[in-house]
C-alpha cells in the first residue's frame, strides 16, 4: 500500500488509491471465483456479487479528495452497503462497515489501528450472521485478523502489517476444505474467502500504479417495479436520481420536501452525502430543489419512464416502479423473480414489487430499499426466493426506514409461490392481515416449509457429491440444497428426483419451464411422467428463468 505519511501510516488520499487498485486487480479474477462452485452448474456467481459490492463501494468516494482515513473507510463501506449482492457480497460490506467503525475518529492509518480495525471488521461481520459457518469467508477474516493481532506492534510498518494478513488469509484459505467438508468433496476452496484474498492481495500490491474501475452500474436504474397496462391514466413520469454534496445535510428534511415532489422516493445517506432516488413528472422539480439547498450535485441520471414502457416488449421484464397516487395500504409484497413467467405468477399473486433477480442478477440491498420505498404500505413482506439472496434482503430490511419490514427465508420460487398462496387463504379466511401481521407470517413461514421443490440444471464439469459421480453434460435435479440424481437426459433425472422425494400426500406436480425450453417440448415431458405417475396431477406453467430448464413444485 503507497503511503504519504512514511512507512508507518496512509493518510485518506492513499487508502483511497490503493482501493481503488485493489478492485481493478479483483475485477480480472471474477471469472476465477465464479468457477470456484461447490455444485458443477453454471450459477456460480460469488465473484459477480463481490464486484458488484466494490464498484458501488468505490462510486461514493470516487469524488472525494479527503485526507481524512475515517471519511473515506465510511463512505466506501456506506456505498459497499448499499451495493451488497449475495452472501458474500453482504459479509463483505459486513466487514467494511466494521473496519470503518474502528476508524471513525482517524485521520490516518497506522499499524495498531489497522490491526483493531480488521479485529473489529471480522467481529462485526460474524454478528451479522444469523449462523456463522466455519470455513467461509467469516473464517478466513477473523484468523487473518487474530494473527495480525498477535504481531502488530506500534513500530511495525504498514506494509509488513497488510503483509502479514495476506499471509494468514492465504494460509486460511487453504485450510477452508478441511473445516467444510462439502469444499473438499468437491475439491474447492470457499469461493467467497477466495474473493476477499484477492482483494487484500490487491491492496498489498498497489503501488500507487493503478487502473480505476469501471463506472459502477446504476443500481437504482435496474430497479424493480410493477408492470401497468398502457391503457392505465397513472403515468410513469421520469426517473431521476443524484447525489447531493455538502455539510449538514438534513435527510429528514429532505426526504419530506421531496416527498411533496413525487413518488418513489428514496432517500439515504449522511449529513455529507445523500442519494436520491424518487419519480416525477417533472425532473426539474427535485433537480432545482436541490441547488437551491446549496448542495453541489453529482451522478444526475434522468430517465423517461414513459417511453421506456412503450418500447419495452409486453413479454419482457419490466424494471418500472409502481406507479404514483396509490392509497397506502396496510401492507405489500415484494418477491425476487428470475424470469418474466414468474415475474408474471407473483404479480398475480397479489405482489405490489417484483425484483428480476436469482443466481447470477443478485439484487442489491440498494435495489431492495428502492422496492421498499415505491410500496404504498405500511408493512411489507419481502420473498427473496434464493438462499443467497436471504442476508441481502435482511440487511434492506434493517436499513428501511419507518415502517415494518419481514423477511420470509424462502430459499425457492416454488417456496415464495406457495407462501403467496398461503396469505390468500389466509386472507379469504375473513383474517385480518393488517390486524394479525404476526399470524399471517407464520402461515406463510408454515406454507413455503411444506412444499417440496426441486431444481434442473446442466452440470458445467466432472464431479463427485454425495456419492454420485456427475459427467459434465448431466441434468442434475437439486432439492433443498442438495444434489438428489445426475441423469442423462432431463426425462430420467426428472423421474429419478422424482422418486426419490413424492410422498403420499403428493397431488399436484407444476414445472415451470424456462426461456431455453419450447412450450410443445414440455408438454411431451408432462406426457411421459403422466404415464409413470398417473395418480400425479401435473400443471405447466411458463417460467422464463435462465440457468434452470426446470423448476418444479411439489403438493
Amino acid at each position: 500500500m503507497s503511503s504519504c505519511r512514511g512507512k508507518n501510516s496512509v493518510d485518506g488520499k492513499a487508502l483511497k488509491l490503493a482501493l481503488a487498485s485493489a478492485i481493478a486487480q479483483f475485477s480480472r479474477h471474477v471469472d476465477r471465483i465464479n468457477e470456484m462452485n461447490v455444485f458443477p452448474v453454471p450459477d456460480g456467481d460469488t465473484g459477480i456479487n463481490m464486484y458488484h459490492t466494490l464498484q458501488r463501494a468505490y462510486s461514493e468516494i470516487s469524488h472525494l479528495d479527503d485526507s481524512d482515513v475515517a471519511e473515506v473507510s465510511r463512505r466506501f463501506a456506506y456505498g459497499a452497503l448499499m451495493g451488497a449482492r449475495g452472501n458474500s457480497g453482504t459479509i463483505l460490506s459486513q466487514l467494511l462497515k466494521g473496519f470503518a467503525e474502528q476508524l471513525q475518529t482517524a485521520e490516518a492509518l497506522d499499524t495498531p489501528q489497522f490491526a483493531l480495525a480488521c479485529k473489529r471488521a471480522a467481529q462485526f461481520a460474524y454478528e451479522a450472521v444469523t449462523s456463522p459457518v466455519e470455513g467461509t469467508i467469516l473464517t478466513v477474516a477473523r484468523e487473518a485478523a487474530e494473527t495480525l493481532d498477535l504481531h502488530a506492534n506500534d513500530v511495525m510498518a504498514l506494509p509488513d502489517a497488510l503483509d502479514i494478513l495476506v499471509r494468514a488469509a492465504q494460509a486460511s484459505l487453504r485450510r477452508t476444505p478441511e473445516l467444510l467438508p462439502i469444499l473438499k468433496e468437491s475439491g474447492v476452496v470457499d469461493s467467497g474467502a477466495l474473493g476477499l484474498v484477492l482483494f487484500l492481495e490487491g491492496l498489498a500490491s498497489s503501488d500507487g500504479k493503478f487502473d480505476f474501475p469501471g463506472k459502477a452500474e446504476s443500481p437504482v436504474a435496474a430497479g424493480p417495479g410493477a408492470l401497468m397496462d398502457s391503457s392505465s391514466d397513472a403515468s410513469y413520469g421520469y426517473d431521476v436520481q443524484f447525489l447531493m454534496l455538502g455539510k449538514g445535510l438534513n435527510i429528514a428534511q429532505i426526504r419530506q420536501d421531496l416527498g411533496q415532489v413525487g413518488w418513489s422516493l428514496l432517500v439515504v445517506g449522511d449529513d455529507s452525502a445523500v442519494k436520491v432516488h424518487i419519480h416525477v413528472d417533472n425532473p426539474a422539480l427535485p433537480i432545482d430543489y436541490a441547488v437551491q439547498s446549496g448542495a453541489t450535485l453529482d451522478d444526475i441520471v434522468v430517465e423517461n419512464m414513459e417511453l421506456q414502457f412503450q418500447r419495452r416488449p409486453r413479454r419482457e421484464t419490466s424494471f418500472a416502479a409502481t406507479p404514483k397516487h396509490q392509497a397506502r395500504e396496510a401492507y405489500g409484497m415484494i418477491a425476487v423473480a428470475p424470469g418474466d413467467g414468474l415475474r408474471a405468477v407473483f404479480e398475480d399473486l397479489g405482489c405490489e414489487a417484483v425484483i428480476p433477480g436469482g443466481q447470477g442478477r443478485n439484487p442489491s440491498v440498494e435495489d431492495f430499499l428502492v422496492s421498499i420505498d415505491s410500496v404504498n404500505a405500511a408493512s411489507l413482506f419481502i420473498l427473496p426466493n434464493n438462499r443467497n439472496i436471504i442476508l441481502t434482503a435482511r440487511q434492506a430490511a434493517e436499513n428501511a426506514a419507518e415502517r415494518r419490514v419481514d423477511v420470509l427465508p424462502t430459499t425457492s420460487v416454488i417456496q415464495g409461490i406457495s407462501a403467496l398462496i398461503a396469505l390468500r387463504s389466509f386472507e379469504d379466511s375473513g383474517e385480518d392481515v393488517s390486524g394479525g401481521l404476526d399470524s399471517a407470517l407464520s402461515e406463510m413461514r408454515a406454507a413455503a416449509q411444506q412444499v417440496c421443490s426441486i431444481e434442473i440444471a446442466r452440470a458445467t464439469r466432472d464431479s463427485r457429491l454425495g456419492g454420485l459421480a456427475i459427467r459434465c453434460g448431466d441434468f442434475l435435479a437439486t432439492g433443498d440444497g442438495q444434489i438428489l440424481v445426475a441423469g442423462a437426459t432431463i426425462e430420467a433425472s426428472m423421474l429419478d428426483a422424482l422418486a426419490k422425494v413424492l410422498k403420499a400426500e403428493h397431488e399436484l406436480v407444476t414445472l415451470y419451464y424456462g426461456d431455453d425450453i419450447q412450450e410443445r417440448e414440455a408438454k411431451k415431458l408432462i406426457e411421459r411422467l403422466s404415464f409413470t405417475y398417473s395418480e400425479l396431477e401435473f400443471d405447466l406453467v411458463y417460467g422464463g428463468q435462465d440457468l434452470y430448464p426446470f423448476l418444479i413444485g411439489l403438493e
